[in-house]
């Protein structure tokens, strides 16, 4: 088996190594494509803590080799996308077969070694099958469906209410489709163009340039007067925080989307409290990734152009020297890794 170990800051060498048991409730994984997120480059500048070395890499689509004894519902040569976190089985969610709700899971990656290699071994009920539909860059994108689907649920958005999406990253562009999917007006805010145009490219309306417009203003104009029934925050959009207070309607709801992760996230709770309003916090996907994988295939969402470049297996090294060098960010728009 080769894969790809983070062993220190700015260190990261491919390794060749015997290949791993399956368990009776796991599965090999030959792995076709991984994305290298904004997290592996935190992982590799230190920006994010983890104990080395460690192979990083959370997002996977592979096909099955080799499957467990006491596996059920997947078999050789199943086509399969990875789920961020592995499950502890031990837990009460876990036991009640609600894997995606674990409440002691470890991020691939982080954690947990990830998928920068040509095999895996992986729990069975951490992979999810994927249609003959569905292309591998497209399903490379179900994490960040699922987690727009789950933003939504949260935010409670209905027909005809005003989204304001703060972060033109991938999972915004996405939650700004499937908003526009359930007949709700998204309007995407950001301070790169580039995003912006992106957005544009996925069917965004409406998009505001931080740098060169006042949002206040747009987004007042945009909505009547009104401003957004409801705001969803993406800390890696390295957006002002407290800015999210006077784009929202009183009475509206506000997410907050990601992980801290070193982000500066201090921001006077006064304004949300005199505006009477509600803050829910996405961190992950939740039970939505069968929805996730359906509006891919059926192209509900599209994702042709978040994909920045396709780098090869051999090639990551000099990617992840980089891309840290320039602290660039695989969240907003995704490096493909083919193996």
């Amino acid at each position: 088996m080769k894969s790809y170990k983070i062993y220190s800051l700015h260190t990261i060498k491919a390794e060749e190594s015997e290949a791993q048991p399956v368990g009776e409730n796991c599965v090999k994984l030959k792995n076709l494509i991984c994305g290298i997120s904004s997290a592996d480059i935190g992982v590799y500048t230190g920006k994010i803590p983890v104990q080395f070395p460690i192979i990083p890499v959370r997002q996977c689509v592979g096909f099955v080799s080799e499957v467990g004894s006491a596996v059920t519902g997947l078999s050789r040569g199943d086509r399969v996308v990875t789920y961020p976190q592995a499950s502890c089985h031990s837990c009460k969610s876990c036991k009640e077969g609600k894997y995606y709700d674990c409440e002691k899971p470890n991020m691939f990656g982080l954690k947990e070694n990830g998928f920068l290699s040509d095999f895996s071994v992986v729990s069975a009920d951490d992979v999810y099958a994927i249609p003959d539909r569905l292309k591998n860059e497209e399903a490379i994108y179900t994490e960040h469906t699922a987690m727009a689907m789950k933003v939504m649920a949260g935010l409670g958005v209905d027909k005809g209410d005003h989204l304001i999406i703060v972060g033109a990253t991938s999972v915004g562009i996405i939650l700004a489709q499937v908003a526009m999917y359930y007949q709700a007006v998204p309007i995407v805010v950001d301070m790169h163009e580039e995003m912006l145009g992106k957005a544009r490219a996925a069917g965004v309306y409406y998009t505001i340039n931080a740098v060169s417009e006042d949002v206040g203003k747009k987004i007042l104009a945009l909505t009547g007067g009104h401003m957004g029934d409801a705001c969803a925050y993406f800390i890696s959009s390295k957006m002002p925080l407290k800015n999210i207070i006077d784009y929202t309607a009183r009475r509206g709801k506000i997410a907050l989307v990601g992980t801290s992760n070193g982000y500066d996230l201090n921001c006077n709770l006064a304004g949300f409290i005199e505006k009477n309003l509600d803050i829910v916090t996405v961190s992950d996907c939740g039970k939505n990734y069968p929805s996730a994988i359906n509006m891919l295939a059926n192209h509900t969402v599209k994702v042709d152009m978040l994909n920045q470049y396709t780098i090869s297996f051999n090639d990551v090294a000099a990617e992840f020297e980089k891309l840290g060098a320039s602290e660039g960010d695989g969240g907003n728009e995704k490096i493909l890794v083919k193996i």
